[in-house]
């Protein structure tokens, strides 16, 4: 079976010298089950099956045989409508070491003479990416069909070599061939279909030089006891990355050897070994063709008792945000802890670990006679209990409203709650007095905590109240609501205001109901009224020769009279109506008197003094 494969210069038949670079040939001939190619791509995805897709024998729709091997690369142009494109896209191409070397692309393409008025074409192009965008470089077009002339005509059906010659701008290690197929078949499954095969191309890795000096052998165990055991080597300064580089491990039982191969790996396990074992690796770059040999290790095997190393606790949490998680080493001298990126220290009994995932630490132990242990711990991750206070219905919400407080998304067992009121529920229920703010520290089962604040707004309560002042008929009104949006007033004689601050005249004297309805901001609305008397807003004398003096005005107990250069006889109440509420006779004609009102309801009333043949109406408000 054929397969993808990089043809290193070593290989005479197929290495090249071009400019002042070396090249290596990668072909992809797709015999390979896997497709599109390791590192291919094809685009766009079309369902439920590609245009490029991987064809074995027997090839029909033209019938053909593969160039080489048992598939190709088939463009179904025969099963698509008229337009029909889909790209195949290489692996990127390594041009690192290219220089001014010249590079080509080489493929093979069957032209056939089928249906010669369907142009199914191969378009190639050369790209920095795997799309076809602005950077595209378009290498040439072949048409399908061989009896039209792009590029050429073929006499017979056949596979035909095509190559391409790579710009010079493309460098490095993102290069990217491009075959785009395009279908022109009049009618579905009445066309033909586009066979590529054998796909080759130059590159340019980098390469080793010189003197391959990877450093020497290192080991985590270099002293084996208990009279048994296995290590892994390793070496200090690796070559990775360059091609022609090649590793030969040898072991020994004596510094001098006789030195056995062991492996051709860039690292080697030394398998179980009961007695001091002597190792070296020997490096070769074929490029340069030298070679580094390192200097001889050894791995001791003893038979002292290696020591017992444990770590307490055997298994930890780490909670995010935490100072870290203690782990404490004990059974040996000397301790190395891995992975280190996450610990406060790396050679101390005693660590702190922060892991940001779930971590298991190893911490390797050595004991006075170079014997060691390893012990291991894992560290679980918790992030802590997702923790957001929601307010339901508002985190704004009326004096003397209830608002539902939740501390987490969804409830979840086990966690444990702590509100700054200190409810311990998951749910506080809170009555709002004032702005305020609340805040919970959660704690899940492992022991993890996470906190949040929110700031409950308190809105006062709407209250409905005005004032006014009266000339005559006409009353001047002065809001003094708390907290209100709008007015709507209403003057007794069925008119109204939605005025905040309205001015009103009555058009006749009397006893009015004046209503003023609030809406509030956002909490309730209110009302209020008052009653307010239009007319005489004093003494009506019906003589001219007192005067009459009355105190207090509104009155709640007692009302206090006087008149000058006259005496009162009878003092008679009566309410809006104009009926007699009261009758207060002096025994004795006197110019002062007090009239006991404490039992008469909250109202506009009128005092009407007799003074011999004078009478006075006097109007007050009982509060």
């Amino acid at each position: 079976m054929k397969k993808f494969t990089i043809v290193l210069l070593s290989l005479v038949t197929f290495a090249t010298l071009k400019g002042n670079s070396q090249a290596i040939i990668s072909t992809e001939n797709f015999d390979a089950v896997t497709y599109p190619p390791t590192g291919w791509s094809i685009k766009p995805a079309i369902t439920p099956t590609n245009v490029w897709v991987r064809q074995t024998t027997p090839i029909t729709n033209p019938t053909a045989t593969p160039h080489s091997g048992t598939a190709v690369s088939r463009f179904r142009s025969r099963s698509v409508t008229a337009g029909t494109k889909q790209i195949l896209v290489t692996r990127a191409i390594d041009y690192t070491n290219r220089g001014t070397s010249t590079a080509n692309l080489d493929f093979w393409m069957y032209r056939d003479s089928l249906q010669v008025n369907n142009q199914d074409s191969l378009t190639v192009w050369v790209n920095d990416t795997d799309t076809l965008n602005a950077t595209a470089v378009k290498l040439g077009t072949i048409a399908r069909n061989r009896s039209i002339a792009i590029p050429d005509t073929q006499a017979v059906n056949g596979w035909y070599h095509y190559t391409y010659s790579i710009p010079a701008n493309f460098t490095g290690t993102t290069t990217r061939f491009i075959f785009e197929g395009t279908g022109q078949s009049a009618v579905v499954n009445q066309g033909a279909n586009i066979y590529i095969d054998d796909v080759s191309f130059d590159e340019f890795p980098a390469l080793c030089t010189g003197t391959p000096s990877v450093g020497t052998i290192q080991t985590l165990t270099p002293v084996l006891c208990g009279g048994t055991g296995t290590a892994n080597l390793s070496l200090t300064a690796p070559i990775v990355g360059l091609l022609g580089i090649s590793y030969a491990w040898e072991k020994a039982s004596s510094v001098a050897g006789p030195w056995t191969a062991m492996g051709t790996a860039t690292t080697q396990a030394t398998g179980t070994i009961t007695a001091t074992t002597y190792y070296r690796c020997i490096v070769n770059c074929s490029y340069s063709g030298q070679t580094y040999t390192t200097p001889v290790d050894s791995v001791v095997v003893t038979a002292n008792t290696p020591p017992v190393v444990s770590i307490t606790p055997a298994s930890a949490v780490f909670c995010a945000g935490s100072a870290g998680t203690q782990l404490i080493a004990t059974g040996a001298l000397n301790y190395q802890w891995a992975p280190a990126a996450t610990l406060n220290v790396s050679n101390n009994d005693t660590v702190m670990a922060t892991p940001t995932a779930n971590t298991q630490y190893i911490v390797l132990g050595t004991d006075s006679n170079g014997c060691t242990d390893t012990a291991a711990v894992n560290v679980t991750f918790n992030a802590g209990p997702t923790v957001a206070i929601t307010a339901t219905p508002s985190d704004t919400a009326c004096i003397g409203s209830q608002v539902i407080l939740n501390a987490t998304p969804t409830n979840v067992t086990g966690n444990v709650y702590a509100w700054s009121d200190g409810i311990i529920t998951r749910r506080d229920t809170i009555t709002v007095t004032a702005t305020a703010v609340y805040s919970v520290i959660v704690t899940n089962t492992a022991g993890c905590s996470n906190a949040d604040t929110i700031t409950i707004v308190a809105t006062p309560p709407t209250v409905a109240n005005f004032g006014y002042t009266q000339s005559g008929n006409t009353l001047t009104f002065t809001d003094s609501s708390i907290a209100a949006a709008s007015w709507i007033w209403s003057f007794g004689d069925g008119n109204g205001s939605s005025s905040q601050n309205p001015v009103y005249t009555y058009s006749a004297p009397g006893t009015y109901t004046i209503t003023l309805v609030v809406k509030g901001t956002s909490c309730n609305d209110d009302t209020i009224t008052q009653v307010v008397v239009v007319g005489p807003s004093a003494v009506s004398n019906y003589g001219a020769d007192a005067a009459v003096i009355m105190y207090p005005n509104p009155v709640q107990q007692n009302l206090y009279l006087s008149v000058t250069d006259a005496h009162i006889d009878v003092v008679s109440i009566t309410n809006q109506l104009g009926q007699v509420v009261k009758t207060v006779t002096t025994a004795v004609p006197q110019s002062k008197l007090s009239v006991p009102v404490s039992e008469l309801p909250a109202g506009v009333y009128f005092a009407l003094l007799k003074t011999g043949d004078t009478g006075h109406s006097i109007r007050f408000i009982k509060e």
